[in-house]
C-alpha cells in the first residue's frame, strides 16, 4: 500500500501523532501514534513536531489504521480531536 500522508496533527505535548491517510481507493483513514519520551531518547527529538522518523517505519507491517473510512480530508479532520488526547492538537503537516 501506498502511503500518501495528506495532513499530520501533533498533540500540545508532542507526543501524540495522527495522519490523515489518502487510501489506494481514494477514501482516507487514521493513523495514530503516541510515542513516551524514551522513545525521544533514542531519536534524539523532543516531539513529533522535528522527530524525522521515516514513512518505512511508522508505517510497518506492524501498523494498522484506526477503525473508520472518511469519504474526505473534511471528513477525517472532524474526527481528530475526538481522539483521546487530540482535543487540542496543532495541524504540523498542511495538506
Amino acid at each position: 500500500m501506498t502511503i500518501d500522508e495528506v495532513e499530520v496533527y501533533v498533540t500540545s505535548n508532542g507526543h501524540g501523532r495522527v495522519a490523515i491517510v489518502r487510501r489506494d481507493d481514494g477514501f482516507f483513514c487514521l493513523y495514530r501514534w503516541i510515542w513516551h519520551p524514551e522513545h525521544f531518547a533514542l531519536s534524539k527529538s523532543t516531539s513529533w513536531m522535528d522527530a524525522k522518523v521515516p514513512g518505512s517505519v511508522l508505517y510497518d507491517e506492524y501498523t494498522t489504521p484506526l477503525v473508520g473510512i472518511y469519504g474526505t480530508v473534511d471528513d477525517a479532520r472532524r474526527e481528530v480531536p475526538s481522539l483521546p488526547g487530540f482535543a487540542g492538537a496543532s495541524l504540523a503537516k498542511p495538506g
